[in-house]
């Protein structure tokens, strides 16, 4: 008889760890397609509004770009998003790393200040982090659309990657499938559960 009741006991312990399992695996596969669901939808927010605007998309004040080259490697490495948000010129100082466009108003780059020159009308001296000698013409203070205040490493690939035709279509289809078949899922378990009690 004590021998019957020690296997029942086992058998219970081995149910609340494999319930328990299955719970954690339960929340872990809701969070990760929340996150994925999250990521999506960000993805598509962006690409909607830079078709609208048809500049950089923007969050909070900040103007998203991709980095494109590896001239401010390894700060900024190519394939990350930098955000940059636009400054009063007259707040730049050395070491800020600045976004401009080039002096025939066409080119975009994102170069660390070297030096503030003060005498006559406001330029920044910069210079690539990866390169070994200052650009050659200060950037005119009018050129600047501001500091970069945060960047993400790689997610530009995928970014670069959504704004293609075929990117657009994967943003939209995966998700549908992702979702169809984790709700499948759940209404599979549902009616096993059912058909148990």
């Amino acid at each position: 008889m004590m021998i019957m009741e020690n296997h029942s006991t086992e058998l219970q312990g081995e149910n609340k760890v494999s319930s328990g399992t299955q719970k954690l695996k339960n929340i872990s596969s809701n969070i990760l397609i929340g996150l994925l669901a999250v990521i999506i939808i960000s993805m598509l927010f962006l690409l909607f509004q830079s078709r609208r605007t048809a500049g950089p998309p923007s969050i909070a004040g900040h103007q998203m770009y991709i980095v494109l080259s590896g001239s401010m490697s390894p700060t900024f490495k190519t394939g990350s998003v930098i955000f940059v948000k636009e400054t009063d010129p007259t707040e730049i100082k050395a070491e800020d790393v600045i976004t401009y466009t080039g002096h025939d108003g066409g080119g975009i780059t994102t170069h660390r200040v070297v030096e503030v020159i003060n005498e006559g009308p406001l330029k920044f001296k910069t210079r690539g982090d990866a390169n070994n000698m200052d650009d050659p013409l200060p950037v005119p203070a009018q050129n600047v659309m501001g500091v970069v205040k945060l960047s993400i490493p790689l997610i530009g690939y995928l970014f670069s990657f959504a704004r293609s035709k075929e990117g657009f279509l994967i943003l939209l289809i995966v998700p549908g499938v992702i979702l169809i078949i984790s709700q499948a899922k759940t209404l599979i378990k549902h009616i096993k559960e059912a058909k148990a009690e």
